[in-house]
């Protein structure tokens, strides 16, 4: 025959019997398991079971809470405020670029445009010129090929002219010659 462990007795109020057996019922457990559950827990947990507000829980929390805001602290004095002087940094020497870029490279392009601006200028002056010049040769050779037939009509008709040809007519071959000259 086993020998029953169970010789120990406890005696409490029916109002406390009851809210052992309400724990019970919702856990599943028998009273005595109930019991023996709660005492464990106490045992291991050291807390006070006449402690309703859990102190020791409170400042188990209130210590993990004040690790946690340690290390918050400590990320952002490593991390985030190294982080934020470095961007802030970096803003600056990006700010300082636009401004030379604004100050110098703004104003080289621009006067760029004014000197490329004058270059067309020049360069349209002096294709005007060219064109001019290339104009004024085509009427030089025009004036030239014009002359040339004047030139080999009065040889053509001076040689037709003999010995015996009247002044009168040489006369006339000249003028009309020189007429033919002026009309150029």
């Amino acid at each position: 025959m086993t020998k029953d462990e169970n010789v120990k007795t406890i005696r409490f109020p029916v109002k406390t019997d009851e809210k052992l057996q309400a724990i019970a019922n919702k856990c599943g457990l028998t009273k005595l398991d109930c019991f023996v559950h709660m005492v464990d827990y106490f045992y291991k947990s050291k807390k006070d079971p006449r402690d309703l507000n859990d102190e020791l829980l409170k400042n188990a929390i209130n210590k993990k809470t004040d690790n946690i805001i340690a290390f918050i602290k400590t990320q952002e004095q490593e991390l985030l405020m190294p982080m934020k002087k470095e961007s802030e940094r970096m803003i600056a020497g990006q700010m300082q670029m636009v401004g030379f870029f604004n100050q110098h490279i703004i104003k080289h392009n621009d006067e760029q445009k004014a000197a490329y601006k004058v270059q067309l200028q020049h360069i349209s002056k002096i294709a005007d010129f060219l064109m001019k010049l290339d104009a004024a040769q085509n009427e030089s050779k025009h004036l030239k090929a014009k002359f040339n037939v004047i030139l080999e009509y009065y040889i053509s008709a001076r040689e037709q002219m003999g010995m015996m040809t009247k002044q009168s007519d040489k006369d006339a071959l000249v003028q009309n010659v020189r007429q033919q000259v002026n009309n150029l």
